[in-house]
């Protein structure tokens, strides 16, 4: 499953809107980064909630604000780690090539019969 797209649903999940459809529940049971966004997401609107008691907030700015939260494009960063995990991929190919063309190799000497 990609996370990238399912980050709104995830988010809505946190802000307990929707429930979430099984597959994606078990999804985020499992995955670390889906975790972090829930509970980075809890820990928004936990401080939203405690603004709104300090400061009277207009109708409507805390939907603006999460939405333009939404729309920050963290694409650039997940291909980072993708391509540094290929990166990391070929590194291993490469030694395991070397090491493992590097070996002695023994010759089996033909009996004379």
């Amino acid at each position: 499953m990609r996370c990238d797209r399912n980050q709104r649903q995830i988010r809505a999940m946190a802000r307990g809107e929707t429930i979430g459809a099984a597959k994606l529940r078990q999804h985020v049971r499992q995955c670390l980064r889906c975790q972090a966004e829930m509970s980075r997401e809890r820990r928004i609107q936990r401080e939203l909630h405690s603004l709104k008691n300090e400061i009277p907030i207009p109708d409507g700015l805390n939907d603006q604000i999460l939405e333009s939260i939404e729309t920050i494009d963290r694409r650039p960063i997940i291909v980072r780690r993708q391509r540094s995990k290929v990166a990391g991929f070929c590194a291993l190919g490469v030694a395991l090539v070397l090491g493992l063309g590097s070996r002695p190799v023994r010759r089996l000497t033909a009996r004379a019969s």
